[in-house]
């Protein structure tokens, strides 16, 4: 599987060069924003190979050949339905954590045993990672009733790009199909991938029953009202209707070949873009120091 975009062209520079004279030290959110820029980009890297996997033709890797070829293809789906559940999990990861370091990057303060504390300057490494543990407590999902963007833009006016960049993002998210499947994975079950059903062949058995018309039912209960009950061909019902029977009836099914390419397709056209334009105009904004 190939991507048109790379995603370590997103990370620092490794080597850096730079003049001592007029540098400043780190403050605070220089570190914060780095540290946060490497988690998200971490996981973005393990999207991607969970993501890679789906396409792996090195099956045996990973299970024993069967002498029946539909066995060794049911394998192949299984085995492909985890490492998208997985790129699944790891892509909506970065679309939350995308959150998390623009709020701790803009946050100027937060509350520390009751008492509001400063997140700028010079910190000691125990007081610095509290902090930051504090703020990541605070982040929540954009659009939501308490979250605290819209009091950043107000105090921090010059993270307003970036806070709308994300919202405008997580408004063209939230409803797709690939963060309901993640929902659903997290919150509901594993959803049932038609392929495999596919392979699975038939139902053990098919239930129907003989639906009754409205009209119907009225005549009958008339009938009955009137003690002369009236016989009733088949004729006058409605067609038959099929009871669930079988555990794939009421599974949320989904096509396993469709999704893994939505997934790409939104990792190169949407999320890469939106990553790379937020983490640019964060560093514009931030512009930390090169000692971080």
């Amino acid at each position: 599987m190939d991507f048109s975009t790379d995603i370590f062209t997103l990370y620092p520079p490794n080597e850096k060069s730079f003049s001592l004279v007029g540098v400043s030290l780190p403050t605070n959110t220089d570190i914060y924003f780095r540290a946060k820029q490497k988690e998200l980009l971490d996981q973005y890297a393990g999207a991607r190979i969970y993501l890679r996997q789906t396409d792996n033709e090195n099956w045996n890797y990973w299970f024993n050949p069967d002498p029946n070829p539909q066995n060794n293809q049911a394998f192949q789906y299984i085995f492909k339905g985890y490492f998208y559940e997985a790129a699944l999990m790891y892509y909506n990861i970065i679309v939350d954590l995308s959150w998390t370091i623009c709020y701790t990057s803009a946050e100027f303060a937060c509350t520390q045993n009751g008492m509001r504390v400063d997140f700028s300057g010079l910190k000691s490494i125990e007081e610095a990672a509290t902090l930051l543990r504090k703020a990541e407590n605070n982040v929540t999902t954009p659009t939501a009733e308490n979250n605290p963007f819209a009091y950043l833009k107000m105090m921090c006016p010059e993270f307003s790009n970036a806070i709308d960049m994300i919202v405008a993002f997580w408004n063209r998210f939230a409803d797709s199909d690939i963060r309901r499947n993640y929902n659903y994975c997290k919150h509901k079950g594993k959803p049932a991938y038609k392929e495999i059903c596919k392979l699975q062949g038939g139902r053990l058995m098919g239930l129907y029953v003989q639906p009754v018309s409205k009209a119907l039912r009225k005549e009958m209960v008339s009938d009955i009202g009137s003690g002369s009950p009236t016989i009733h061909s088949s004729a006058e019902t409605n067609d038959r209707i099929q009871i669930a029977s079988d555990i794939r009836d009421v599974q949320l099914q989904i096509s396993l070949k469709d999704a893994i390419e939505a997934l790409q397709l939104f990792d190169d056209n949407s999320l890469f873009p939106y990553i790379k334009d937020l983490l640019e105009e964060l560093e514009r904004v931030i512009k930390p120091s090169p000692l971080v």
